[in-house]
């Protein structure tokens, strides 16, 4: 007898997508957030998690909402000499970011209610978690999302024909990936390079550049990347 349920369509109700950040990171689904190697994710992923701890706007955006936790692996970088001071620069609130050092499902997280959750990098992610299937690993992170509700961000680094080492069906769970590149001057261009939920050309690319300051950077002068 076969376990399959089915749901008649009729049953559903309809939804509007919920954004933690406008056309770029949805709430309860995977975002990708990729670039060549040493270009600044993390310190693009920390500052928007010192936005979501204090509950300020997206960059360019007007809405402010509630302070929200935050949820960090972090794979790579030190908590004490790197992370802390990033956040600090940040304006972060610390009380509503937490640290996290193995694979994460629902039940870890229940308490703390995150609304986002940022894993980076993903590969170090992939390397420990108990699955070591990419692609598993990342339906996993999928259904993470729509059991907490949260934004999944996750960040790698893409160098020239890496993009090659993943399975198609690796880019099947992310709802948008996001795409950060250098531009002249010291700055950044944050673009979209795939959408499931939005009309990418309504969705503009954003321009902004880094202040350095005791040897960390700290993200300013967000602009419209037309």
């Amino acid at each position: 007898m076969s376990d399959a349920v089915f749901t008649r369509m009729s049953d559903i109700e309809s939804e509007s997508v919920q954004w933690l950040w406008e056309g770029r990171i949805p709430f309860g689904k995977v975002t990708l957030l990729e670039s060549e190697p040493g270009v600044g994710k993390s310190t693009l992923t920390l500052e928007l998690a010192a936005r979501v701890s204090r509950g300020a706007p997206m960059p360019l955006m007007k809405t402010h909402a509630e302070p929200a936790n935050v949820v960090i692996f972090s794979g790579d970088d030190g908590l004490a000499d790197t992370v802390r001071p990033r956040l600090d620069l940040a304006g972060a609130d610390l009380t509503r970011i937490w640290a996290v050092d193995r694979e994460i499902d629902k039940d870890d997280v229940a308490k703390l209610k995150p609304a986002l959750i940022i894993i980076d990098p993903l590969p170090c992610y992939i390397c420990l978690a108990c699955e070591r299937n990419p692609v598993e690993v990342m339906r996993k992170l999928g259904e993470l999302g729509r059991a907490t509700g949260a934004a999944i961000l996750a960040a790698q680094c893409v160098s020239g024909d890496m993009k090659d080492d993943w399975a198609p069906e690796f880019y099947g769970t992310p709802r948008t990936v996001l795409q950060l590149t250098p531009i002249g001057h010291g700055g950044r261009r944050l673009g979209l390079s795939k959408s499931n939920l939005r009309h990418m050309p309504e969705v503009h690319p954003l321009v902004y550049y880094f202040d350095h300051e005791e040897q960390q950077a700290r993200i300013i002068n967000w602009t419209d990347g037309i």
